[in-house]
């Protein structure tokens, strides 16, 4: 009977210390678990600075321009301070949190120091006549519209959203004679005018002479689709990009709707050309006929965004 009472209590001996082991063990690692929370929180290795932030604490490689008017625009930022608008796609790849169109008040923009024309801050009027620098189109021909208008200028149609935001108060899908579009210098390519040749391609009544042969004369072409051959100057000016007086095979030659007669193609006879082309003799009924001015076109409401 003493000796199982011995080992029974043996084995409670030895079973207390086996839990006073675990318990210890346990709070060892609550400790453990502890001690390593507190040096990750330390450490804060979740939310430590990236090399680029780095970088920017750096006022050897960036400077920074903090916002503070109304209107600024990563292209105006990088106009004032590197001198070339284009950098606007600089400033946004090292300011990607930023709105590049719409900068808030307070906002650092991170310039690099390699970039800088000036450390002078920008001034408040810089912001407000920005604009004063866009390029000014006037809507003048039948066929205009919006991404028309962006290709021309800027080289792609898809830009028409950008040149919406540059104009909050035009309608985009509606654009009226006398509209003006601002056309901001980042996106400007050409300052040469839209003609109304390009415009007119995209309405019902376009039409335009195909040169078949070098040599044609813009008197025999205006003769034949107007009935007046001194409307040749008219033609010309609604095709500024050809040469009236050397016609080359293959020039697109765009007739004004107001003045075409016949849509008739002309005979080859007709359109051969000869060592000194004569120029017709007026009738009596064509000598009081004088040239006809070009229509005044009333806008509505083209066709929007024809393909590039």
């Amino acid at each position: 009977m003493k000796t199982r009472f011995r080992h029974l209590t043996h084995f409670g001996l030895i079973g207390l210390l086996i839990i006073f082991v675990c318990l210890g063990c346990a709070n060892f690692g609550q400790k453990l678990d502890k001690w390593q929370k507190s040096v990750k929180e330390t450490l804060d290795f979740s939310d430590s600075e990236s090399a680029t932030e780095a970088e920017k604490k750096n006022g050897d490689i960036y400077f920074i321009h903090t916002s503070r008017y109304s209107g600024e625009t990563l292209g105006i930022v990088a106009d004032w301070y590197t001198g070339d608008s284009k950098n606007e796609k600089v400033l946004a790849e090292i300011n990607p949190d930023l709105d590049p169109k719409k900068i808030e008040a307070g906002s650092e923009i991170f310039i690099p120091v390699k970039l800088l024309k000036t450390r002078k801050s920008m001034p408040q009027n810089f912001a407000a006549d920005y604009c004063k620098n866009c390029y000014q189109h006037t809507v003048r021909w039948s066929g205009e519209s919006l991404s028309l208008i962006a290709r021309w200028y800027t080289g792609s149609s898809g830009n028409w959203r950008k040149l919406a935001k540059a104009n909050p108060r035009l309608n985009p899908n509606r654009i009226n004679k006398g509209n003006i579009i601002m056309i901001p210098p980042v996106l400007l390519k050409t300052k040469e005018p839209l003609p109304q040749k390009v415009a007119a391609k995209y309405t019902v009544n376009y039409f335009a002479h195909t040169v078949k042969q070098d040599g044609e004369k813009m008197e025999m072409i205006a003769g034949w689709y107007t009935g007046n051959a001194a409307n040749w100057e008219v033609i010309a000016r609604a095709n500024p990009r050809i040469n009236p007086n050397r016609l080359k095979a293959g020039n697109e030659i765009f007739i004004p709707p107001k003045l075409l007669k016949t849509r008739q193609p002309i005979s080859k006879l007709q359109s051969a050309p000869t060592a000194e082309t004569p120029k017709p003799k007026p009738t009596a009924a064509e000598k009081k006929i004088t040239p006809v001015e070009e229509e005044e076109i009333k806008i509505f409401g083209p066709k929007q965004f024809p393909k590039s």
